[in-house]
C-alpha cells in the first residue's frame, strides 16, 4: 500500500513539474494536490502548489501551503522566505519582518550567509531601524571579515541607540567599529560627533528590491495565470552585446548623476558627517581617486556614446579610469569600443574586468569568445561561449532553478577548455553565436527549452550545451518536442517508439536516455527505467561528472531502496566529488536497509564506515553523536549490553547533557550488575543538568528510569536529593522514603536511617512518624 501511495505521489509530482514548466500553472496545481493527497504534508508539494497558485495570482491560497510547508518543515527557510515576500506585498508588514528573521538564521544555521543577509536585508527595507537586523548583520560582517560593511552597521546601530537617549550603548558600539579598524574614517567621524553631542544621521533604507516578488506588485488578475509574478525579461530589439553595452552607457550616467548630485549637495552643505564620508570610500573609485579629473571624463564619454561617437567616448573612458574609475560598466564600454577597433589585446584586458560582474557577464563573455574566435585560439573561445551561454540560459529558466543550472555548465566549460578537437571547437562557437547573436535571442532560448524534458525529479533543467553539442542536434531537439507533443496527447508507446527511434540518431545524447526512463516509469516499468537510469549515471561517471551521476544514482536509489549496490556506487560517487555529509548519510540508509535485512554485522560495518569519513569533516560532531546513538541501539537490540555501554559512555563524555544517552547509559549499567558505576553515571548526568539549571529535565529523566528500575534505592535517594535541591519537598520526601523502605527490604538499616534523618529534616507533616520509625532503627 505505501508503495503505490509514493508511486502516485512521484507520478503526480513528476507531471506537476511538467505542467509548471509549460507554464500551465493550473494543471500543475492540480498535480501537486493529487500528490497531496498520495502523500499528505509533504513540504516539497506544499511549496510547489504554493508556487503555483502564485503564478494563478491566488496569493492568500500561496501564502496559506507556503505557511503549511514552513510549520511542517520548520528547519527549511525556504517557505519562511517565500511567505514573507508575500506579507511584505500585502501590506503586512509586521509578519513579513517575523518570517524573514525566522528564514534569516535558519539560512545562517544552514550556513548559507548571503541568503541570510538577503533575509535580514528584506527586513531593513521593510524597517529601517530594526535593530536586531542591524545587531545580526553587524556580527556576521564581522566574523566574515567585511569589516567596512560590519563598520557600518555597527555605526547604524549607534545612531539608534543615540535616537533613543542610550548615549552609552552609542560610545560602546562605535568604540566596537574603531576596534575593527582604527582608521576608518566613518566610525572616527561618528565617535567625534557623539562626543560633540552632535545627532548622527539615521540609518539609510537598502537600495532595490529584496527578492522576485519586490519587482512587480502581487494583484491577483485573471491574466496572472500564464504569467510568473516574478518580472521576467523580454526581448529588447538588441542582441546582448548591445543591450549590455546599453545597460553599461545606462549604468555610467546613473553614475555621473549620482556623483554630481551629492557633490552639489555637500557643497551646499546639505550633507555632510557620515553621508559624504559614505560616498568618499565608494566602491567604484580607487583609493589615490582623481574625483574631479574622473567626472570631467565620465561626464564627456557619456555624452559622446549618447551621440555614437565610440572612438572619442573610448578616448574618455580611458581617462577616467586612469584617474581612478574602477566601475564594471566603464570596463565593459572601453572593451566594447576596442573590440570594434580590432584592438583585440586591449579589448580582452578591459572586458576580463567586465566579465566577473553579473550585469555584465553576457555581453563580455559573447565579446571575448568572438575574439579568440578571430585569433584562431578555439580552445578558449569555445569556453568564453559557453560560459555566455549559461549566463543567457540562466536568464530564461525560473530565477530558483538559475544556480543549479550555472553549476551544471561548469563540467562542459571545464571539458572545453581541455579537448583538442578543434572542429567541434569551431561547431560549438558557432552554434553559440548562432543562437544568441539576434535580437529575438530570448525567445529563441524559450522556445529551445520547451523542446527539452528536465532532467530530474524535482531538479534543475538540463543546459542547452547538451543539445548543441550533438552532432545531430536540430534533430534531436526536433525529436524530443515530438516525444512531448505525444505525452501531453496521452499517446504513451508512439512518445516510447520516438524516443528509441532518436536513440539511433544520437545514441550518445544521455539527456535522451534519460527521457526514455521517464517515459518508462510513466508506464510503470519501475525495474527497466531503474535500469536505463543506472546506466546514465555509470555514463556521466566515466565522463568525469560525478554530479550528474549522483543525481541519477539519486534517482536510481529512490526507485530501489533495497538495491544496496545502487547505494554502495551512490556513496562512492558522492566521496569522490567530497560531498562528505552526504555520503554519511546514505551509509546511515544504508545501514537502515541492512537493518532491516536483519543483517546486523553489515549495519554494524556502515556505521562504523560513516564514522570513518566523519573524521575527514570540519564540524563532525552532530554527524558523530547521530552514528554512535545508531551503534548503541543496535548493539543494546543485540543483547552486546557492555559494547553498547560504552558506545553511550563515549557519547557522554562528548555531550554530558544528552539526556536519552544517559539514560540508556545508566539503566545498561544497572543491568549488567554495576551500581557503582551507574551512580557515577547519574552524578555526572545531574551535575552537568544543574550547571544549565535543567534540573527539571534531570529529575524528568530519573523518575523515567524508575519506570524500570524502581528497586533502585540509590536512584531513588539521587532524586530526592535533587528535588530537595530544587525546592520540591513533597517530591523529595517521597522518593527518600522510597528508598529507605528499600534499604530496610534488604536489611541495610543504616542506609534507611540516614534516609529517614533527611527525610525528617525537610519537616514533613508525619514527621513524628518517621522519628518514631528512626528511634526503632
Amino acid at each position: 500500500m505505501e508503495q503505490h501511495q509514493e508511486q502516485r505521489y512521484r507520478q503526480a509530482m513528476n507531471l506537476g513539474h511538467s505542467a509548471a514548466w509549460e507554464q500551465e500553472w493550473d494543471r500543475a496545481a492540480a498535480y501537486y494536490g493529487k500528490a497531496l493527497e498520495a502523500k499528505p504534508d509533504d513540504p516539497r508539494a506544499l511549496s510547489s502548489l504554493a508556487l503555483a497558485f502564485l503564478n494563478m495570482g491566488e496569493v492568500e491560497k500561496s501564502l496559506r501551503y507556503y505557511l503549511r510547508a514552513a510549520e511542517v518543515a520548520p528547519n527549511d527557510p525556504m517557505p519562511l522566505e517565500k511567505a514573507a515576500m508575500l506579507y511584505e506585498n500585502m501590506g503586512q508588514s509586521r509578519k513579513a519582518i517575523t518570517l524573514s528573521l525566522r528564514a534569516a538564521e535558519l539560512y545562517l544555521r544552514a550556513k548559507d550567509v548571503e541568503k541570510a543577509i538577503e533575509n535580514w536585508t528584506r527586513v531593513l527595507s521593510i524597517d529601517v531601524e530594526n535593530l536586531q537586523a542591524h545587531s545580526r548583520l553587524a556580527l556576521l560582517f564581522e566574523r566574515l571579515g567585511r569589516k567596512a560593511q560590519a563598520i557600518r552597521e555597527y555605526l547604524n546601530i549607534a545612531s539608534l541607540y543615540q535616537h533613543a537617549g542610550q548615549k552609552e550603548k552609542a560610545f560602546e558600539v562605535v568604540q566596537r567599529a574603531l576596534k575593527l579598524d582604527s582608521q576608518n574614517a566613518e566610525a572616527q567621524r561618528a565617535l567625534a560627533m557623539l562626543r560633540a553631542g552632535t545627532v548622527l544621521p539615521k540609518p539609510a533604507r537598502p537600495q532595490g528590491g529584496t527578492g522576485p516578488f519586490r519587482k512587480k506588485k502581487v494583484e491577483p488578475a485573471p491574466q496572472a495565470t500564464k504569467q510568473k509574478i516574478e518580472e521576467r525579461r523580454e526581448d529588447s530589439g538588441q542582441d546582448p552585446v548591445e543591450e549590455t553595452q546599453q545597460e553599461a552607457l545606462s549604468g555610467l550616467a546613473q553614475l555621473f548623476f549620482e556623483q554630481s548630485g551629492s557633490e552639489g549637495e555637500a557643497g551646499d552643505g546639505r550633507r555632510s558627517g557620515i553621508q559624504s564620508m559614505l560616498q568618499a570610500s565608494s566602491p567604484l573609485f580607487a583609493k589615490d581617486a582623481d574625483r574631479t579629473r574622473i567626472m570631467l571624463h565620465l561626464g564627456l564619454a557619456v555624452d559622446l556614446l549618447t551621440k555614437g561617437d565610440l572612438d572619442q567616448a573610448g578616448e574618455e573612458l580611458k581617462g577616467a579610469i586612469q584617474a581612478g574609475l574602477d566601475a564594471p560598466a566603464a570596463y565593459f564600454s572601453l572593451g566594447y569600443i576596442q573590440a570594434r577597433q580590432e584592438r583585440l589585446e586591449s579589448a580582452v584586458r578591459s572586458l576580463q574586468k567586465a566579465a566577473s560582474h553579473a550585469r555584465y557577464a553576457l555581453g563580455a563573455r559573447l565579446l571575448l569568445g568572438q575574439i579568440w574566435y578571430q585569433r584562431g585560439e578555439y580552445a578558449k573561445a569555445a569556453a568564453r561561449y559557453l560560459e555566455a551561454l549559461s549566463a543567457a540560459d540562466a536568464e530564461v529558466v525560473p530565477p530558483e532553478q538559475a544556480d543549479a543550472l550555472r553549476e551544471l555548465y561548469e563540467p562542459i566549460i571545464e571539458a572545453f577548455s581541455r579537448a583538442r578537437d578543434v572542429e567541434r571547437q569551431k561547431q560549438l562557437c558557432e552554434n553559440i553565436r548562432d543562437l544568441l547573436m539576434r535580437p529575438n535571442w530570448r525567445t529563441r532560448l524559450r522556445d529551445a527549452r520547451r523542446q527539452l524534458s528536465d532532467q530530474t525529479d524535482g531538479g534543475p533543467p538540463l543546459p542547452l550545451a547538451e543539445a548543441l553539442l550533438e552532432v545531430n542536434s536540430s534533430e534531436v531537439v526536433t525529436v524530443m518536442s515530438t516525444i512531448r507533443s505525444y505525452l501531453r496527447a496521452g499517446h504513451l508507446d508512439a512518445a516510447l517508439e520516438e524516443a528509441f527511434f532518436a536513440l539511433d540518431i544520437a545514441p550518445t545524447y544521455l539527456p535522451l536516455h534519460i527521457a526514455v526512463g521517464d517515459l518508462l516509469i510513466t508506464k510503470d516499468l519501475l525495474s527497466e527505467a531503474a535500469e536505463k537510469f543506472n546506466v546514465v549515471a555509470r555514463a556521466y561517471t566515466l565522463r568525469g561528472e560525478p554530479r550528474r551521476a549522483i543525481a541519477m544514482l539519486k534517482r536510481v536509489a529512490e526507485m530501489a531502496p533495497m538495491n544496496l549496490e545502487i547505494r554502495h556506487q551512490l556513496i562512492e560517487r558522492l566521496v569522490e566529488w567530497g560531498n562528505l555529509e552526504e555520503a554519511v548519510e546514505e551509509y546511515l540508509r544504508l545501514a537502515d536497509a541492512h537493518y532491516r535485512l536483519a543483517d546486523i554485522e553489515s549495519a554494524r560495518q556502515d556505521y562504523e564506515e560513516a564514522l570513518r569519513l566523519c573524521r575527514q569533516m570540519e564540524n563532525p560532531q552532530q554527524w558523530q553523536l547521530r552514528i554512535l546513538h545508531r551503534l548503541a541501539d543496535i548493539e543494546t537490540q543485540s543483547l552486546q549490553w557492555r559494547r553498547a555501554a560504552e558506545l553511550y559512555k563515549e557519547i557522554c563524555t562528548q555531550h554530558p547533557e544528552d539526556e536519552e544517552a544517559n539514560r540508556n547509559l545508566i539503566n545498561l549499567l544497572l543491568n549488567l550488575g554495576e551500581p557503582e558505576q551507574a551512580l557515577v553515571a547519574v552524578d555526572r548526568f545531574v551535575g552537568a543538568m544543574s550547571r544549565q539549571r535543567k534540573g527539571d529535565r534531570a529529575a524528568a529523566v530519573l523518575e523515567d528510569l524508575l519506570n524500570e528500575q524502581n528497586a533502585q534505592p540509590m536512584l531513588h535517594y539521587r532524586l530526592a536529593a535533587l528535588y530537595e535541591q530544587m525546592g520540591q519537598k513533597e517530591a523529595a520526601v517521597r522518593h527518600y522514603d522510597a528508598a529507605g523502605e528499600l534499604l530496610l527490604d534488604v536489611g541495610d538499616k543504616a542506609g534507611a536511617a540516614e534516609m529517614i534523618r533527611r527525610l525528617i529534616a525537610l519537616d514533613p507533616p508525619e514527621k513524628d512518624k518517621y522519628q518514631r520509625l528512626l528511634d526503632t532503627l
